[in-house]
């Protein structure tokens, strides 16, 4: 099963809507009036989760069958270009799964339902993962599962060289330079620096490793941490495919062994686990040591407007049993996910050593949207734009940053 972080088309924009055209029920009967919704519409866009058999149709069925709640469900990579335009007609779905950083951006528009309004219960949650869905001092939804990103090593090729993981920047580069093999085709690093809210993702631990903030990304530090990645491609330790490569791409380069390391998220642990290669995981280190600040993945479930009350308490009853630990626990098995509930993540760590590093770097990860709420997805795409461009060579760091801050105001 090919796993991957849900991807969400996001608008420059998206007008504040009048509640009227938000209240549309999309799929359920209790828009009509009912005493009861007993069928509710889903979107999502986990395309690689549509077999019949993986463990989020799982989770679906077993809700199902729990409260008696059917679910109709519509899948579409672009689940956020798709709730976009049926805001503009009222159309919506009674429930959606969001990445967490877009969770800000559509509250503010006045589809989402808050937890206080609708009963979804997360205060059993850790802190730092409910925080993503925090919007003007209210919450909206709840997560069922996290990840984060962290390096990965490729032993063999390690203890080849006689290297240690690295613990700096320097020593990042140094050991990309002496694993990186042309007669091979071997890289010393590899991570993505698409042109979009993903390659972003992937530069945020170097961006925060730097000391740089969102609230300035042309800042010096930015500009710092830009430049380490343009410096790896240019000198030919990275290659200049990551531009176009997203993070399923890049395992893949890992996998072949066209890579020693690579920036990636625990998410992709079964596939590096099928794949047969031996390897390692270390914290992304900040420039001059420590372990950088990494980004908080995964996504949430939302309730969307309705017209009729029945919709919102049938669509909470769904979402609260949703993310239940129980339920959750073969989600969080076949994804590879870290669970939102304390005593449950550690229980992962206990069974499966593979997520003991992981339990603790989602414990200490960092929402992208604590700085800037629904701005983030904003300036995200822009920072995306920025990065790309510069590790092409298409512009200086300076330069390509200079114009991502302006487009962001």
């Amino acid at each position: 099963m090919k796993q991957r972080r849900l991807t969400l088309g996001v608008a420059a924009s998206i007008p504040v809507l009048l509640l009227a055209a938000a209240c549309t029920s999309g799929g359920s009967p209790a828009a009509t009036g009912s005493a009861a919704a007993t069928s509710l519409s889903l979107w999502d866009g986990y395309t690689q989760y549509n077999t019949g058999s993986s463990p989020y149709e799982g989770l679906i069925s077993a809700c199902e069958k729990e409260t008696g709640i059917t679910i109709k469900r519509t899948v579409d990579q672009a689940v956020g270009d798709r709730l976009t335009q049926a805001a503009s007609t009222g159309d919506l779905p009674n429930l959606v799964i969001l990445d967490n950083p877009n969770v800000a951006q559509y509250a503010e528009t006045g589809i989402l339902v808050d937890n206080a309004t609708s009963g979804v219960d997360t205060s059993a949650m850790k802190p730092n993962i409910v925080a993503s869905g925090n919007y003007k001092g209210k919450t909206y939804g709840a997560p069922f599962g996290s990840n984060t990103l962290a390096l990965f090593y490729n032993t063999d090729m390690f203890t080849a060289a006689g290297l240690t993981p690295p613990t700096t920047w320097a020593e990042l580069e140094a050991d990309a330079q002496k694993l990186t093999d042309t007669s091979k085709s071997q890289y010393g690093i590899a991570f993505s620096a698409r042109p979009d809210a993903e390659g972003t993702f992937q530069f945020l631990p170097f961006f925060w490793g730097a000391g740089a903030e969102l609230t300035d990304i042309s800042s010096p530090q930015t500009v710092e941490a830009l430049q380490l990645w343009v410096d790896l491609v240019s000198k030919g330790y990275a290659s200049s495919e990551n531009v176009t490569l997203n993070q399923q791409e890049i395992r893949d380069q890992f996998t072949a062994g066209h890579a020693a390391m690579m920036v990636n998220g625990t998410w992709q642990l079964n596939d590096l686990d099928k794949s047969g290669i031996k390897y390692a995981v270390v914290p992304i280190p900040a420039k001059d040591g420590g372990n950088a600040a990494s980004p908080l993945g995964g996504e949430f479930i939302n309730i969307v407007q309705s017209k009729d009350p029945a919709a919102v308490k049938a669509a909470a009853t769904f979402v609260n049993c949703f993310v239940k630990p129980d339920n959750l626990t073969g989600w969080l098995t076949g994804q590879t996910y870290i669970s939102p509930y304390a005593d449950q993540a550690e229980a992962q760590a206990a069974k499966d050593p593979r997520l003991v590093p992981w339990v603790s770097a989602v414990a200490a990860a960092r929402s992208r949207t604590s700085d800037l709420g629904s701005s983030y997805a904003t300036v995200a795409t822009h920072l995306g734009e920025a990065l790309s461009s510069a590790v092409a060579g298409q512009s200086s760091p300076a330069d390509a940053l200079k114009t991502a801050a302006a487009a962001s105001n």
